[in-house]
């Protein structure tokens, strides 16, 4: 396989990692997928397939989904589901005390 297949096409196992991420996140604020959809301008059929790893988040997507949860999509990318759900949940905390 070539780097430029490798490129183009989309990791399945990634495509899994970012969306547990991202419905743990929208768990943990407790949205509907019908909220997150409606703000990031797709269906709600959608946002429910990459929510499942069955799409890609495309950068756009990306970009939507962490102004939602006030993240950088850096984070979003890069930390662990578990680390990033505790960041989110301290800097809620804080944000409320």
């Amino acid at each position: 396989m070539n780097t430029i297949s490798l490129i183009e096409s989309p990791n399945p196992f990634a495509m899994q990692i970012m969306g547990t991420k991202v419905r743990k996140l929208r768990e943990l604020f407790g949205y509907s997928q019908e909220y997150v959809a409606f703000h990031m301008n797709i269906s709600q059929a959608a946002y429910s397939k990459k929510e499942a790893g069955r799409t890609e988040l495309s950068l756009s997507c990306l970009t939507k989904i962490a102004a939602i949860y006030h993240v950088t999509i850096i984070d979003l990318i890069t930390v662990s589901t578990k680390d990033l759900l505790l960041k989110v949940i301290q800097a809620t905390s804080e944000t409320h005390a």
